[in-house]
């Protein structure tokens, strides 16, 4: 007999069935919008925590990864495909997002996951994308030329062209030892001017796709919040170049974890400096 405190049970009644969230609800209790600053070691327990995400649905996720690699493939054969798959960054990143979280939050890694970021937040995630791209153009662009002014510079202010046109094997040295010096020079300065833009985009997808913040904003609170945690991004860079190390040494086949557990240590990094979960 029905008690008056049991809810009635319809026999008719359509059975409902899980459906996989396209995106996870905003969490604004635990969200610290302007990220926290944690001690060297946390690099080290973001890629710990990563790991342990991977190992919960390896297959899946190196499935994830194959389809990753498929889709670039096919985008760098358009033209402009290096372009266009670059504003797409965001929305890649976003379905490593999804699939971390829904991992971490105990459910079950689907291949869907992957494509989160085309089904919700696709509007500021291409924004962000694009504010991306732009950025690695204006640096490409800068990079070409001071390498021309370099080489220009080098060859120019020596006198060294009538030396090389003669055939003074000692003056031709010392001009390609002079250039090669300059290009060194420029690439290495390239690079460190890469770090800034490396920065502005880590946790930048993460803090539109869980957090809805404005691309630009999500950049500079990014950078800012990388600029904080310095050691702990210094460790965590050290790791995972040992990790990136050992993972070529069998035929490059380490690579097919190595790459998930990075992708995912935004997931992990994020939540450990963006919420009180971490």
């Amino acid at each position: 007999m029905e008690t008056p405190n049991e809810p009635s049970i319809n026999p008719y009644q359509t059975p409902t069935v899980p459906v996989l969230q396209e995106t996870p609800a905003v969490d604004t209790a635990n969200f610290i919008a302007a990220g926290r600053t944690l001690g060297a070691g946390s690099g080290l327990d973001w890629l710990t925590a990563a790991w342990g995400l991977f190992v919960q649905a390896p297959v899946i996720w190196i499935v994830m990864l194959v389809i990753y690699l498929l889709f670039v493939t096919a985008i760098n054969v358009l033209p402009f495909g290096g372009l266009v798959g670059t504003v797409l960054f965001g929305i890649v990143a976003a379905g490593w997002l999804a699939g971390a979280h829904a991992v971490a939050g105990g459910e079950k890694l689907e291949v869907e996951h992957l494509f989160a970021g085309f089904k919700s937040k696709t509007s500021p995630l291409v924004a962000l994308g694009a504010l991306y791209a732009g950025a690695l153009v204006i640096l490409m662009v800068l990079v070409v030329i001071a390498l021309v002014v370099a080489v220009i510079g080098v060859s120019g202010a020596s006198g060294e062209i009538g030396n090389l046109l003669s055939g003074d094997t000692k003056q031709i040295g010392d001009l390609i030892q002079s250039s090669v010096m300059a290009l060194v020079l420029v690439l290495l300065i390239g690079m460190a001017l890469l770090i800034p833009i490396m920065m502005a985009a880590w946790f930048a997808p993460a803090l539109i796709y869980f957090h809805d913040v404005p691309p630009l904003e999500a950049l500079k609170t990014s950078f800012m919040a990388c600029l904080r945690n310095f050691l702990p991004f210094l460790v965590l860079g050290v790791v995972a170049t040992l990790m990136f190390v050992v993972a070529i040494i069998p035929l490059f086949l380490g690579l097919l974890v190595a790459v998930p557990v990075w992708m995912i240590a935004a997931y992990t990094s994020y939540r450990a400096v963006f919420t009180q979960e971490g």
